[in-house]
C-alpha cells in the first residue's frame, strides 16, 4: 500500500506532445530508459491517434525518487511541444510554474509562461545536422539543460546510453541522434544565461 501521506524525494512530470511521424514516444523512450539506468521509479504512458503520421501523439512521462501511484499526469512540471496543435491542446495538464519548451521552427511565438517558456528552432537545427527526423533529439538536449536546474540525476552520459539501447547501434545513426542531444543542450544552455 503506498502511503500517500508520507511520500519524500523528488518528482519529475513530463508532458511531451507532437503529431506522428515527430519521435514524441521515441524521444520519451529514450528518458525513461535513461531514468530506468539512474534507478528512478518510471512510468510512461504514449497516446497517438489512429493515423501513423499527422496525427496527434503525446506522452506523459514521470520520474521518481519515490514509489509512483499513476501514469496520468494532470499537473506537468514541464511540457515539451514539437508542434502548435499540441501545445495548445495539452498547456492545460501544465502546473502554473511548469517550464515549455517548444518547437519555434513549427510553433508561433506566443508567451505562455513568462521566464519559464522557451523556444528552439529544433527542425531548423536538426535539418542543418542531416535530417529533420532528429528534432525530436534536439528537444530532448533542451528537456535535459532545464532538468538539469531540479538536481534531475540523469544527465547525458545516461542519455547515450539510452539512445544505443531504444535505437541501436548504427554508428552513423548514433552520432547524428548524439549530435543533437548536445546542440539542444547547448542552445538551452545559451538561453538560460539571459533568464
Amino acid at each position: 500500500m503506498v502511503d500517500l501521506k508520507n511520500q519524500n524525494g523528488r518528482c519529475w512530470k513530463i508532458i511531451l506532445g507532437g503529431s506522428g511521424g515527430q519521435g514524441i514516444v521515441t524521444m520519451s523512450r529514450v528518458l525513461a530508459y535513461a531514468g530506468v539506468i539512474k534507478k528512478l521509479n518510471v512510468s510512461f504512458l504514449p497516446a497517438y491517434g489512429a493515423e501513423m503520421r499527422g496525427g496527434y501523439v503525446y506522452s506523459m512521462l514521470s520520474l521518481s525518487t519515490r514509489e509512483l501511484v499513476s501514469p496520468v499526469i494532470s499537473q506537468a512540471d514541464y511540457g515539451i511541444f514539437l508542434n502548435e496543435n499540441s501545445m495548445r491542446l495539452l498547456s492545460q495538464y501544465l502546473k502554473e510554474n511548469a517550464w515549455i519548451l517548444w518547437n519555434s521552427s513549427l510553433i508561433k511565438p506566443a508567451k505562455y509562461n513568462k521566464n519559464r517558456d522557451i523556444g528552439i528552432p529544433a527542425s531548423e537545427i536538426a535539418e542543418k545536422l542531416g535530417s529533420v527526423k532528429i528534432a525530436n533529439m534536439v528537444m530532448l538536449g533542451g528537456l535535459l539543460k532545464l532538468l538539469e536546474k531540479s538536481s534531475f540525476p540523469v544527465i547525458e552520459k545516461e542519455v547515450k546510453t539510452s539512445i544505443k539501447h531504444v535505437m541501436g547501434e548504427n554508428k552513423k545513426n548514433l552520432d547524428l541522434n548524439l549530435k543533437a542531444v548536445s546542440e539542444g543542450i547547448k542552445l538551452v544552455e545559451e538561453v538560460m544565461k539571459n533568464v
